[in-house]
This record gives C-alpha cells, sequence and structure tokens, in this order.
C-alpha cells in the first residue's frame, strides 16, 4: 500500500479540460422534406426488410443506407439506397477492430 500512496504523488495529471469532443451533427440534408420522403420510398420498396443481414441483424430495417457513399460521390437517389438495421448499420461502419470508422 506504501507504493501506491507514493506513486500517486508522482503520476502525471492531465488536464482533459481543453479536450473536449464537439458533439455529432447529421448532415443538414438528412432533416430535408426531400430527404425523408426519399427514406421512406426505400424502407417501402425493401418492405422494411434488412438487405444487409449480418451477424446480429434484427432483419427491422429503420435506416436508408447509401451503398455508395455521399462521401465517395454517391447520390442521393433511389438507385444508391437500401434499407438496413441499426445493428447492421453499425456494423458496416466499424472497422476491423470494432471501433467506429468515419471522416476525421
Amino acid at each position: 500500500m506504501a507504493k501506491l500512496t507514493r506513486l500517486k504523488g508522482i503520476a502525471p495529471r492531465l488536464d482533459t479540460s481543453s479536450a473536449k469532443i464537439p458533439p455529432k451533427t447529421a448532415d443538414a440534408n438528412y432533416h430535408t422534406a426531400s430527404w425523408r420522403d426519399l427514406r421512406e420510398q426505400c424502407l417501402v420498396r425493401d418492405g422494411f426488410v434488412c438487405q444487409l443481414a449480418l451477424p446480429g441483424c434484427t432483419h427491422t430495417a429503420s435506416i436508408a443506407d447509401h451503398i455508395v457513399s455521399r462521401h465517395n460521390g454517391g447520390a442521393d437517389d433511389l438507385s444508391n439506397l437500401r434499407a438496413v438495421c441499426r445493428s447492421c448499420d453499425n456494423r458496416l461502419k466499424e472497422n476491423h477492430l470494432g471501433e467506429r470508422r468515419g471522416r476525421a
């Protein structure tokens, strides 16, 4: 126990107050009426059934996922969308270490 007390005074103290992560904000496009209509068309077309069916799939789709992401030049049209469940959407966006992928 004496060792821990001694190390406690030596351990560096990190100031994390300035290292705040900003809250994630959705692209404004996803708040438009045209996107909501397109999303609904995609989900109805696919019968609200997940098109990925990855391990852990719930099979009930609630997300319109871009096949080719908008970031990579994919279009916002029905031919580039597929219905997916939340579980598959999260799994699809994870890297091989289970960490969430995304743009920096």
